[in-house]
């Protein structure tokens, strides 16, 4: 139990820098819902401020109880909200194709936004309790199932852009907890193949090129792709046996490259079979809006045009033509950041940009100096959750990231999202304070 003095041990700048982009948010949540015309706004900020203080209790709440006990209640606290997304794909109220979320009254929320907060929790029990294990490549299938299981689901609402949150969260917290970096970077290979070669096909055949490549043809053929996976884990299986026999390095660097490339061309082909045409094409519009300016590349164009204009100090507050006259689509949500550098230009954004960086740059701190393992896989859990919904809503924003729906922390409308991240920042608060507790 934390003693009266250690109150004093709060990181109020940590607080500040959140509330001080909070009120950020709510300002320009008023002006995206504000009708020039009729003089009349949709309200969503009093709902947003109503989250706010929701969120504030359950901050102050984390923030005064022993962060540890989230571990030792961390396999529970990820059942009940894994069940809780298996009820939204089956029961929950589709809005704009996704069955995302689950009505309380007049109020929505989105368990997968408590998905976040739960992974981090039991990945930094898990390899914490693993932390001597854990460079040993079998250690990474309970993480990766821990993690791939509510990314399925969320899947299937369908939410590709939530669910590519949890990738980062992942990587960054086996890094942290002493995973081998080796196996590491060949995850992200096999990543990156499997994911850049569905991608450069879809390219070819939207843009319709027609000239010949012949490795790209092959690629379009799934079942060759297949015998050629096939025969690439033979030869890596070979490969090891020897390895294991014999014990030399030359075997190694066959086998290893050998799996990557087969498990890298088997995703692929999942890939190109099960990723719907509306989800590849938004992420090959980021490169080339101009390829579907009037569908998919429309929000990208229209936010570049409001960032634009802002110029230097901005039109000022409610001026924003592009938000205000209704050009810029998702204006409360998705492009936020449109809003606020139309409306308080080069000037404002960066001073949104800097309060946002406070609070990575303390989540890093957090991390570095927290007493325990846990704490520092929690807070560096928690960090990573919010650099990178930052720097995709702010990259989607200027073009380029790829359009993902990703709200701006702190700042966009949503209520699950401001709930769980002042849950966050309740949490860190906590690591910090009982770092001198001992």
């Amino acid at each position: 139990m934390l003693k009266r003095n250690e109150i004093y041990k709060i990181d109020y700048l940590l607080v500040v820098a959140m509330a001080l982009i909070v009120l950020i948010g709510i300002l320009m949540i008023y002006s995206a819902g504000f009708d020039p015309i009729e003089k009349v706004n949709s309200g969503l900020f009093k709902k947003q401020l109503l989250w706010f203080i929701i969120g504030f209790v359950l901050m102050i709440a984390l923030t005064f109880v022993n962060y540890n006990w989230l571990g030792d209640y961390s396999l529970h606290i990820f059942i009940v909200i894994l069940l809780m997304l298996l009820f939204t794909v089956i029961f929950g109220r589709p809005v704009r194709n996704s069955k995302a979320w689950i009505t309380l009254g007049v109020l929505s929320i989105q368990p997968s936004e408590f998905m976040k907060l739960s992974l981090i929790i039991i990945l930094a029990k898990y390899l914490e309790l693993r932390e001597m294990e854990i460079g040993h490549f079998r250690e990474l299938v309970i993480p990766a199932l821990l993690t791939f299981v509510p990314i399925i689901i969320i899947l299937l609402q369908p939410d590709f852009g939530t669910a590519l949150v949890f990738i980062p969260i992942l990587f960054t917290m086996l890094f942290v907890g002493g995973a081998d970096i080796t196996h590491l970077v060949s995850i992200i290979l096999i990543a990156t193949i499997a994911t850049v070669v569905p991608m450069v096909i879809t390219y070819r055949e939207w843009v319709g090129e027609e000239s010949a490549n012949m490795l790209l043809d092959l690629f379009k053929n799934t079942d060759l792709i297949f015998v050629i996976s096939g025969v690439l884990i033979l030869i890596a299986l070979a490969a090891f046996i020897l390895h294991f026999f014999f014990v030399k390095k030359f075997y190694r660097r066959i086998y290893v490259p050998a799996s990557v490339m087969s498990m890298g061309l088997f995703f692929s082909v999942i890939i190109m079979k099960y990723l719907k045409e509306y989800q590849k094409k938004r992420l090959l519009v980021f490169l080339n809006p101009d390829l579907d300016p009037h569908g998919s590349g429309y929000n990208v164009i229209q936010s570049k045009i409001a960032v634009g204009s802002g110029g230097f100090l901005g039109k000022g507050f409610l001026k924003g033509s592009q938000a205000q006259l209704g050009f810029l689509p998702e204006k409360s949500s998705d492009f936020i950041f449109s809003v606020v550098a139309e409306e308080w230009g080069f000037i404002g954004s960066i001073v949104l940009v800097g309060l946002l960086g406070v609070i990575i740059y303390k989540g890093i701190y957090i991390a570095l100096e927290s007493k325990d393992k846990f704490g520092a896989l929690l807070a560096s859990g928690i960090t990573t959750f919010f650099f990178f919904h930052m720097l995709i809503n702010i990259g989607m924003g200027i073009g380029i990231m790829p359009v993902t729906g990703l709200p701006l922390t702190f700042v966009s409308y949503g209520g699950s999202n401001l709930i769980v991240s002042m849950m966050c920042i309740g949490i860190l608060i906590n690591i910090r304070m009982r770092k001198f507790v001992y």
